[in-house]
């Protein structure tokens, strides 16, 4: 977005950055639309600022008018620099830094909802605070929402090559991570083009929501799940049965930060973990007749693939590693749940 001036041309409004580089120009008509671009951080303030610069490139749709919306789940403001060099980056556009002191992601996502549907926004974005996105991200997701008239609209979210030199393990890794990310993004793209992309599950990575929906049905994130996660995807699945149109677009592009920390197959083995407690404990929560079986079946289901990844290990040697650290992780998850075991993902935040 760059500095920008403001000129008055014909009745419509025009900013201008005065660096005069591409994709730092913006037109706004008659702005007719209002929305808040939500992002939430806790304890990664040199992530947190790449993201901030990621969004001082954005191109604003015209007909818009942007607030920036920075929720610290914390219990008093610690990146108070960042935000001031943001906002001068930004200016005049609106910036606004607030606290969630209870902690845990759903309660912060909530203090960020709550305050656009309360201030009058049309429509949230989220994209995380370990993120980057390209200067189309938000008109893409604009554009998608707008043609299929959408509740909820969510898009890929990459993973950035790391930085620095990486151990052989780490490069295991990390081919790992970004093959099963590839592909997911591959098949998600063949069900959008098939007409069913109101099937995928959105994460709130890359993700835009109409508020007149959330304004009408009174839908949160579930604070309940604490410092779980997993609160996206089950936001979306209550949505869907509140009637929620959803969808996806492969063209809004946001970029995943990679830190060292997770090119580790302990990582995504308790990643994988931790989530099948939640799935386990929802289920037991919504569905209880059946859930137990259920959970039988997805344990049962975890072995095969261990095992058939182990078989496979010498033909996809990268991907069928993390294959077997993910499955061990939800086998053992699903049982976790089962015994009553939360899970506390976020208690340590991974990043810088």
């Amino acid at each position: 977005m760059g500095k920008l001036s403001h000129v008055q041309i014909g009745g419509a409004d025009r900013w201008e950055s005065k660096s005069g580089s591409q994709g730092e120009l913006f037109l706004v008509s008659k702005t007719h639309r209002k929305i808040c671009i939500g992002t939430i951080t806790k304890d990664r303030p040199v992530m947190l600022q790449k993201l901030l610069m990621s969004y001082a490139r954005l191109i604003i749709p015209e007909g818009t008018q942007v607030c920036f919306l920075i929720a610290e789940n914390n219990h008093e403001k610690t990146v108070c620099s960042i935000i001031n060099d943001f906002k001068a980056r930004v200016s005049p556009a609106e910036v606004v830094y607030t606290v969630e002191p209870v902690l845990g992601i759903a309660s912060a996502r909530n203090h960020v909802l709550n305050y656009a549907v309360d201030h009058g926004y049309d429509l949230l974005t989220f994209a995380d605070d370990d993120e980057q996105v390209e200067p189309q991200w938000l008109m893409e997701l604009l554009k998608e929402r707008d043609h299929h008239n959408l509740d909820i609209v969510g898009a890929p979210v990459r993973f950035a090559p790391p930085e620095g030199k990486l151990s052989f393990w780490q490069k295991i890794v990390w081919q790992g991570v970004d093959k099963v990310n590839r592909n997911a993004e591959n098949r998600s793209i063949k069900k959008r083009d098939e007409g069913k992309a109101g099937q995928l599950k959105l994460a709130t990575g890359s993700w835009m929501g109409n508020l007149d929906f959330f304004r009408s049905t009174g839908l949160r994130f579930d604070a309940a799940l604490g410092q779980a996660g997993g609160e996206d995807w089950q936001l979306w699945a209550e949505a869907k049965a509140l009637g929620a149109k959803t969808g996806w677009t492969p063209h809004a592009i946001a970029y995943e930060t990679v830190p060292a920390s997770r090119l580790k197959l302990s990582y995504y083995y308790r990643r994988n973990r931790d989530h099948a407690r939640t799935v386990h404990l929802e289920r037991m929560k919504n569905q209880k007749s059946g859930s137990l079986w259920r959970t039988f079946k997805s344990v049962l289901s975890r072995v095969y693939k261990v095992l058939v990844g182990s078989l496979l290990l010498p033909i996809y040697r990268e991907r069928g590693l993390l294959t077997i650290a993910a499955n061990l992780g939800s086998l053992v998850g699903f049982i976790d749940g089962a015994r009553g075991k939360k899970s506390m993902h976020y208690v340590d935040i991974d990043g810088y």
